[in-house]
């Protein structure tokens, strides 16, 4: 195994080492201590931050197959109870055509989580490998900047007493191993937390309204994982080292903090998240004496729609329709008022219009023309 790891084995060893390096140049103590805990911690941080374009995509994944799920249930439904061998290859046809046309797969969601698993292992082979390091007992004389005197104060820093490379299952070989049994429980126990926090956030505040369907396949799939995820920890955590099971916890919150700037900034269109937004928005646009969102609708004088101004534009409408009063009385009609632009009210109201109407049309005609094209896919297919 470590054959095949040894190259990522070997990345994750600078990047500790640097990070270490770093720590100690700000003033940390050098060997063994703290300074080997949190050099775990910035590994995953560093690790999180390289997969930030995969996280984007996970993203945008996940509000395709949202936006997807009503169709998916209608070709469920369409071959429900059809359980022979080309019904089934039909339907899974149609759903990855589906996924196709709108240019996203139902595995683009688990690219991130695939990504880490190998560094995941890496890590876990690199602190197996740190206590034979030491001894010089192991295949290699170092572990690229880990040789035997770095492996030494690795085996030695200890959080909270227990050392980063014991583990539940190797407490009996430490000289403290309540202390390794305590400190492995605790970090399991706010890795199930952490991980079902994440999980719960999801589902009550970024999930659109239509996903939540209790016979949605996959809104079923995420309450499965809501708690079934975190057995996960319960019964794998106790082989793994403490010094994995930090990397594991810190990106846990990681995950949570990501999660919330997502959600906060940016979350899915008809989520509980997302209403919330568009309320906060609408009150500041309001305190500005800006109009809310609701009166893009509104319907103006002559039936024509009234569009929202933004701050200069609001400003240069006012200053336009300031009427200039004549001061001799006068018997003659009041001239039409224009404004910076040279356009009355009229005039700038039916431009606005016929903009509006020509996007419309546009998206129309997509919308048509990616109809068509699936039509067709859809027919080529069943011939």
């Amino acid at each position: 195994m470590d054959t095949f790891l040894y190259p990522l084995m070997w990345i994750i060893s600078y990047i500790m080492y640097g990070v270490h390096s770093s720590l100690t140049a700000l003033g940390m103590s050098d060997g063994s201590g703290p300074a080997w805990v949190l050099s775990i911690v910035g590994l995953t941080v560093i690790v999180r931050i390289l997969i930030i374009p995969l996280f984007n995509k996970q993203t945008r994944a996940s509000r395709a197959s949202q936006e997807l799920a009503p169709e998916i249930r209608k070709i469920q439904k369409k071959y429900q109870g059809r359980k022979d061998q080309v019904s089934q290859q039909r339907q899974q046809e149609e759903m990855m055509a589906l996924y196709r046309d709108h240019g996203t797969s139902p595995f683009a969601a688990c690219m991130p989580a695939l990504i880490q698993m190998p560094i995941f292992f890496a890590l876990f082979r690199l602190l197996y490998a740190v206590l034979p390091i030491s001894q010089g007992n192991y295949q290699r004389t170092s572990l690229g900047p880990i040789d035997q005197q770095v492996a030494q104060d690795i085996a030695h820093s200890t959080l909270f007493g227990a050392p980063l490379t014991s583990s539940i299952s190797t407490a009996s070989q430490f000289s403290l191993p309540t202390n390794v049994i305590v400190v492995a429980i605790v970090l399991i126990a706010l890795m199930m937390a952490t991980l079902f926090f994440s999980q719960k956030q999801i589902m009550t505040k970024n999930l659109p309204e239509e996903s939540m369907d209790p016979d949605n396949p996959a809104y079923k799939m995420q309450k499965y994982m809501l708690y079934g995820m975190p057995l996960i920890y319960l019964f794998s955590g106790g082989v793994f080292q403490i010094g994995v099971l930090v990397y594991w916890l810190t990106g846990n919150f990681w995950n949570i903090g990501q999660q919330t700037w997502l959600i906060t900034t940016n979350p899915a269109p008809g989520s509980a998240a997302y209403k919330a937004r568009q309320k906060k928005l609408r009150e500041k646009r309001i305190a500005k004496g800006l109009p809310p969102e609701e009166e893009n609708d509104a319907v103006g004088t002559g039936g024509q729609r009234v569009q929202p101004l933004g701050k200069k534009r609001s400003k240069k409408a006012r200053e336009g329709n300031a009427f200039e009063m004549d001061p001799t009385p006068s018997t003659k009609e009041p001239q039409e008022v224009r404004g910076l632009d040279g356009l009355t009210d009229a005039e700038r109201a039916k431009k606005r219009y016929e903009r509006r109407m020509a996007e419309r049309q546009r998206s129309n005609a997509k919308k048509q023309q990616k109809e068509k094209k699936r039509q067709q896919n859809q027919r080529k297919r069943n011939f």
